[in-house]
């Protein structure tokens, strides 16, 4: 980090990170953050076209590959170029691989952990307002479900963390 620290004060440095560590802190100090957004679908249907024009790459459906690059990229253009070219590899492409083709870019998920303890802490609390309204019902269900809920958050995080 110092060899970085002592190049910052000569000479202009530019990164990209999808995310910051923490152990680089003092370099992330440093640097002014310039957030930078997904190119729009018109531009990477653009760069598409262009590319496989240049290379004469030999697609069988050239639309279905164009909005399927679109798609996997997210419009990230390192994840356009890594499409490009493991697709320009093949000699001909057709829908199958078309099909194939993805990228971590385009995959988008969504967090249920909220909604996981939420629904956990209703569950749990089943028991306790079965207990202090004195419904039996209630008190034994949501002992039930506290227990199927810790043995689903045991099996849910076996393996975090390695």
């Amino acid at each position: 980090m110092a060899f970085w620290l002592a190049i910052f004060d000569y000479a202009q440095v530019i990164g990209c990170a999808s995310e910051k560590k923490a152990r680089i802190r003092k370099l992330w100090w440093k640097m002014k953050e310039i957030e930078l957004k997904p190119l729009p679908a018109d531009t990477v249907r653009e760069v598409v076209k262009r590319y496989i024009a240049a290379r004469g790459i030999l697609i069988e459906s050239p639309e279905l590959y164009v909005s399927h690059v679109v798609k996997q990229s997210g419009g990230v253009p390192q994840a356009i170029v890594d499409m490009l070219d493991e697709s320009g590899k093949e000699r001909i492409i057709d829908k199958r691989k078309v099909r194939e083709m993805r990228h971590e870019a385009g995959v988008f998920y969504v967090d249920f952990t909220p909604l996981i303890m939420i629904l956990g802490a209703l569950i749990i609390s089943m028991r306790y307002v079965g207990m202090g309204t004195g419904d039996k019902t209630l008190y034994i269900l949501g002992g039930l479900g506290t227990a199927l809920f810790l043995t689903f958050r045991y099996f849910a995080f076996k393996g975090v963390g390695r």
